[in-house]
């Protein structure tokens, strides 16, 4: 069955807006959602990424993105992804994601592993999805055999944006399909690291071929 990965985008100033008890609210409505997800034929994956100020990019562009978590579901088409996305808890103003996967495989529960795991984002720029599919091409081709595998927690490259659907949220959500790249950088694919440190995993980005036409983001995984 085919997998979609839902990527939970949330404004963090619309989460600091939020009173003590609306933030209990969120964060029981969305570990409640999280339990039913996990426990659903349709679970594949999913982690929480630590706060936007403790992520780092490759090259340094001072900029990071407001991904604040991930799930991988398997899905018949888009809109059973999509109606699944909906029934996710996020901040006003947040947008959900759901994007086809291409290609890859990723490691369940990571989190539960021993070590630090930090969660590797290609981010690329283009002005439509043929430009941006070349692109990522361009990477793949020049990192698929780069991974430390003593160290490798599995990846998935993603379809572009305007193959996926939006979801926003607000007093009633909606959702749009694409094209909607308008040259803003688009994360093009997901791997895992297992590092000893941010420094470390920012040693290694900077020394790989990712960043030739690309830019990595690092965010460490949250342990509950």
């Amino acid at each position: 069955m085919p997998q979609f990965m839902i990527l939970v985008q949330e404004k963090e100033a619309a989460e600091a807006a939020l009173t003590p008890a609306e933030t209990d609210a969120l964060l029981e409505g969305r570990a409640a959602y999280e339990r039913q997800l996990r426990a659903s034929a349709a679970f594949a994956d999913g982690e929480r990424l630590r706060p936007r100020a403790e992520g780092r990019r490759v090259p340094d562009t001072g900029a990071v993105s407001t991904a604040s978590s991930y799930y991988v579901v398997e899905a018949a088409s888009l809109d059973a992804a999509t109606a699944i996305a909906q029934q996710c808890p996020a901040t006003e103003g947040a947008e959900l994601d759901v994007r086809p996967i291409s290609k890859g495989s990723l490691v369940a529960r990571k989190t539960n592993q021993q070590g630090r795991v930090f969660a590797f984002a290609v981010l690329g720029s283009a002005p439509n999805d043929e430009s941006w599919d070349a692109v990522m091409d361009r990477i793949d081709d020049s990192t698929s055999e780069n991974f430390p595998d003593d160290l490798f927690l599995g990846g998935v490259r993603l379809e572009a944006r305007g193959r996926g659907r939006r979801v926003a949220t607000g007093g009633r959500r909606a959702f749009f399909d694409g094209p909607f790249l308008e040259s803003k950088e688009v994360i093009g694919g997901l791997f895992f690291l297992r590092m000893s440190s941010m420094d470390e995993a920012v040693e290694w980005a900077s020394q790989s071929g990712f960043v030739k036409d690309g830019i990595l983001e690092i965010r460490e995984l949250w342990r509950s």
